[in-house]
């Protein structure tokens, strides 16, 4: 059995460890060792769905999850995502609430998906790990019309391209009409109602401020920095200017010193998608028909839609002390910034928001930014003893960011 190099990977019936680890080839990240068969899928549809699996597919997509198509006898079909190794139950409850919310904000214009059974569900009735079907948290979903954008963006014409700016426009303010009190993920609350919780990462929180939350999670950072310590050595020597960063976020001394140079105010709390890219959106013809992907959804400020999405169409605040990010900018074609430029006027013309970035908010670019490179995601699961030349050019850049970074904020 060879496995293909299509998006959508068939799954033969007899699959064995071996094939898996052919078709998979990981050795680190959320996903290693994360994958089911037929027999399991098999299971979770019976005890989910009382239907029957006819074909298992594999989509050759994502880094947090793994993600299957199941092809019933019935004609019906299901996505099943198999959460990585580094969540647990809180990031499924948190994207149920999310799409609760989402659905009452959307309406019918765009669909988003809908839970059919969880591991959450089944630990109710197979109360011992032992006896659970698969031992990853998972989510079963109906498979909703149309095909991820990303895949005919480039066969679009920039006309076309515009009309599905406008459409991503309307989405992303619907959305953010979401108006939420304090900044976290999602709980189930009174009546099984969303409310906001503590942060699914690191637990901390909810927080009722900007400050104390972008302090908390500057502080979490230097803790990541310190349990992978041999690999991020380097960063020790920021340790001063971070704790005097941290003093001053928690006092207000940052956002008074910034904001007194800015024209506009900061949006207030609301709820924001996390992943705002267009592998995310489904369209038929040049419509946009369904949005999925909502698990780090939550009650944020801008600035955290701003930097984690939008890259697709040239939108996104990138870090603006990395040379490559920015050479990226430079390099945009005539067609890409006409686009860009027509994106940000609706934005701002049509529904009042404006983009993050250089004139507006930059300083909480930065700060994203900076948390970021203090103790590299990527980075942290490879011993630095294997890094790879990218590897270790990308922690290079990290280091001479967050330097420029911490000046830029003066500290």
């Amino acid at each position: 059995m060879t496995p293909t190099n299509s998006l959508i990977v068939p799954i033969p019936v007899d699959a064995d460890k071996a094939y898996f680890a052919e078709i998979y080839h990981e050795t680190s990240g959320p996903r290693k060792d994360i994958y089911i068969g037929h027999n399991q899928a098999s299971q979770l549809l019976a005890f989910h769905l009382h239907k029957q699996l006819d074909q298992l597919f594999y989509f050759k997509r994502g880094y947090n999850n793994r993600v299957y198509l199941a092809r019933c006898t019935d004609g019906s079909e299901f996505v099943i995502r198999l959460g990585g190794r580094f969540w647990d139950h809180t990031k499924i409850t948190n994207e149920a609430g999310a799409l609760r919310l989402a659905k009452q904000a959307l309406g019918d214009t765009v669909a988003v998906p809908t839970f059919v059974g969880t591991s959450i569900e089944e630990a109710k009735v197979h109360t011992e790990t032992a006896d659970m079907i698969v031992p990853f948290d998972y989510i079963i979903m109906d498979r909703l019309p149309g095909v991820p954008l990303d895949s005919v963006w480039n066969s679009l014409s920039l006309d076309e391209k515009k009309d599905l700016a406008d459409q991503v426009a309307a989405i992303f303010a619907s959305l953010r009409s979401i108006r939420l009190n304090a900044i976290g993920n999602f709980i189930d609350g009174h009546d099984n109602q969303p409310k906001i919780g503590p942060m699914m990462e690191g637990g901390q929180g909810p927080f009722a401020s900007w400050g104390a939350f972008v302090a908390k999670n500057i502080a979490q950072e230097i803790k990541n920095m310190h349990d992978f310590e041999t690999n991020f050595a380097e960063i020790t020597a920021f340790l001063p200017r971070l704790q005097q960063l941290i003093g001053q976020v928690k006092s207000g001394e940052l956002e008074r010193r910034f904001e007194g140079r800015s024209t506009t105010t900061e949006q207030p709390i609301s709820f924001l998608h996390g992943d705002m890219e267009s592998r995310n959106m489904l369209v038929v013809g040049t419509k946009i028909v369904g949005l999925h992907d909502f698990e780090f959804a939550g009650g944020f400020p801008s600035e955290q839609e701003w930097c984690a999405g939008f890259e697709w169409l040239f939108a996104r605040a990138e870090d603006p002390f990395d040379e490559s990010e920015q050479q990226k900018l430079r390099d945009m074609t005539e067609d890409e910034k006409e686009l860009l430029d027509h994106f940000l006027k609706v934005l701002k013309d049509k529904h009042g928001i404006l983009q993050y970035g250089k004139g507006h908010q930059e300083y909480k670019v930065v700060l994203y930014h900076l948390q970021v490179n203090i103790a590299p995601w990527w980075l942290r699961d490879v011993p630095r003893a294997q890094w790879t030349e990218n590897n270790r050019n990308s922690f290079k850049t990290a280091v001479g960011s967050l330097d420029k970074a911490l000046t830029f904020l003066g500290c």
